[in-house]
């Protein structure tokens, strides 16, 4: 396991501000969740987005509360919110995917995100 909070394990500005983009898809009427799932982690993965990092065991013991609680995600620092991203885009089978990170869930998540966008 990576220490979670090391900021040099982060993903590169651009990757950070790309993906933080994506919250303006969430408004979208008639929205595919699962597609727009799929898009995510194909660009999770062109951006090397953490995905290299192992941090399994953080996640299982703080990283899942994010997932039970969006609510978490309002003041996450941007270390916890890449790695949650990182490891729950792990997942290999969208409809799983889609049932373990709920739409208002990515959501929060990426609006915190993108509240660390460079301007």
């Amino acid at each position: 396991m990576q220490n979670t909070h090391s900021l040099k394990h982060l993903p590169s500005q651009y990757a950070i501000d790309f993906i933080a983009d994506y919250h303006q898809q969430l408004e979208q009427k008639n929205l595919n969740y699962q597609h727009l799932l799929g898009k995510l982690k194909k660009d999770l993965y062109r951006l090397d987005f953490m995905l290299n990092a192992d941090n399994k065991s953080w996640m299982e013991a703080r990283g899942n509360d994010y997932l039970r609680n969006p609510k978490l995600f309002n003041y996450a620092p941007l270390t916890c919110i890449c790695t949650v991203l990182s490891e729950v885009f792990k997942e290999d089978d969208l409809a799983e995917l889609a049932e373990k990170l709920p739409e208002i869930t990515l959501k929060k998540a990426l609006i915190r995100l993108n509240e660390f966008k460079l301007h």
